[in-house]
């Protein structure tokens, strides 16, 4: 599958006007008064706007370098990423597949990965399967659908926070569209940069005949929120995440390690 991005900007434009003093005294005499020197305050030259990296203020252009300016965000930093993903079949095979996951990090030993997937078919016979991993930075914990739990002994072995490389993969493969339009919103009283576009594609043989994608971008180039959607002649697909609690987030023990299981 390919997500995708869009976009469309305006852009606000800030002017600073300058005043020039005359003594009253000597109104009537021919004097020269001269230009006052501009402060930054009173520059007269309007302030730009720069938009994130491989975006513009018409469109996205360039998804790659939009993808590394926001992994670069990410990584380094502490963070609630949401991820949601729905696939449902259309004629007579009504089926459909939802998935949830929330992964909190607070470094990249120290994190916790939260899976619900449910699969309902023609039949609307609905099976759930959940999947939960905690490293605590020094082991590493798997409880599996059945209520098993494997631990792994020993130092986690990770340089870098692979959670923030799953999401720049999926701007990378999926952000592709034909048409986009960046538009200059305000997201709780700071800018940031809302992208729509269409005509993207899949890596897939079946004929689009819908497809659309919408981004909201921080002006750094951190990708707060990001979602696809895309219809078929055989399904309809829609993907989305959205980020959280960025640089405030911490991980806590989960309550299915149970107490004979050792913290450390």
């Amino acid at each position: 599958m390919r997500w995708l991005s869009t976009a469309a900007v305006t852009v606000l434009l800030l002017t600073a006007g300058c005043n020039a003093f005359v003594d009253a005294d000597n109104a009537d005499r021919p004097t020269v008064t001269p230009a006052p020197v501009p402060t930054a305050a009173e520059s007269d030259t309007v302030p730009t706007l720069d938009p994130p990296p491989g975006v513009t203020t018409d469109r996205l252009e360039n998804i790659a370098l939009l993808a590394a300016a926001h992994r670069q965000a990410v990584n380094g930093t502490t963070y609630t990423l949401n991820e949601r993903y729905s696939e449902f079949r259309i004629g007579n095979d009504s089926s459909s597949v939802r998935r949830a996951e929330t992964v909190t990090v607070e470094s990249p030993t120290r994190y916790r990965d939260e899976l619900v997937r449910m699969t309902t078919d023609s039949n609307a016979t609905v099976e759930r399967y959940e999947q939960s991993t905690y490293a605590d930075g020094t082991n590493w914990y798997e409880r599996r659908d059945n209520g098993t739990v494997e631990r792994q002994r020993g130092e986690v072995q990770f340089s870098r926070d692979k959670y923030a490389y799953r999401t720049a993969f999926y701007l990378n493969r999926y952000a592709v569209v034909n048409q986009s339009t960046t538009t200059v919103v305000t997201r709780d009283g700071s800018r940031a940069y809302r992208i729509r576009g269409s005509g993207g594609d899949i890596p897939a043989t079946e004929q689009l005949t819908e497809f659309r994608v919408e981004l909201l971008v921080e002006p750094a180039g951190l990708v707060r929120r990001f979602s696809v959607w895309y219809r078929t002649e055989d399904r309809i697909v829609e993907y989305s995440f959205w980020y959280e609690d960025i640089g405030e987030t911490t991980v806590q023990r989960p309550t299915w390690l149970n107490e004979s299981t050792p913290a450390n």
